[in-house]
């Protein structure tokens, strides 16, 4: 019913602004915002890996602090699919209502992952609509790092990533792709030159036939 979708998006917003007040609140802390830095100097340096860039601290100051994949993004997913999920929710009793929400809870949290997951791997132009909400909450959880939690966030990365042979990995990819994409402009120019050949050929056979006639 109307009334019922009503008060189902009215909930959805009503807990996506505690959810965005209580960051605002949190994120004026001095500890807090120290941590939003760090978060940052994450992203810089995830980015700067994914673009191919060589892990230092001039590279990763230069990259963005906003990332597709980041758990801002996700948490900002769940409360929008929780709001599409819970409007099929139409039992009268409050007890159930409450019950099948939390079995629903991890549905919720999977279509959640394959969306930011497939956020993460797309550049398609809705994909990138969707994906601007998260992005925006990110202003928020992520604040410009100075250079020493840049060099933290690079040592962190290190001990957990071999991002060199990523790096290598990823341009080798691209090498591949070019390779491949010359390789069809060769074939394509070929077989231009074969139709060129053929074209020729038909105009000759046709010379003689063309003089017989008019002769």
């Amino acid at each position: 019913t109307s009334s019922h979708l009503v008060m189902t998006v009215l909930e959805g917003v009503i807990r996506v602004a505690i959810f965005l007040i209580y960051i605002v609140l949190i994120s004026r802390t001095k500890d807090i915002k120290r941590t939003f830095m760090y978060h940052g100097a994450e992203h810089k340096c995830i980015n700067c890996i994914e673009h191919g860039l060589e892990l230092n601290v001039e590279n990763v100051r230069k990259s963005s602090k906003q990332h597709k994949r980041c758990g801002t993004s996700f948490l900002f997913f769940v409360m929008i699919v929780s709001i599409i999920v819970c409007f099929f929710i139409t039992a009268k009793s409050q007890i159930v209502r409450v019950l099948l929400r939390i079995a629903l809870l991890a549905l919720i949290a999977g279509i959640s992952y394959e969306l930011i997951r497939l956020a993460g791997n797309s550049d398609h132009p809705v994909i990138n609509v969707l994906s601007k909400p998260g992005l925006w909450v990110q202003n928020l959880t992520t604040k410009e790092p100075d250079d020493s939690m840049i060099e933290v966030g690079i040592k962190a990365v290190e001990a957990v990533f071999d991002w060199k042979s990523f790096v290598r990995g990823e341009m080798e990819k691209e090498e591949a792709a070019q390779g491949d994409e010359e390789e069809i402009e060769v074939l394509a120019l070929d077989e231009d030159e074969d139709d060129e050949i053929l074209n020729a050929l038909d105009r000759y056979f046709e010379a003689p036939g063309k003089a017989e006639k008019e002769s």
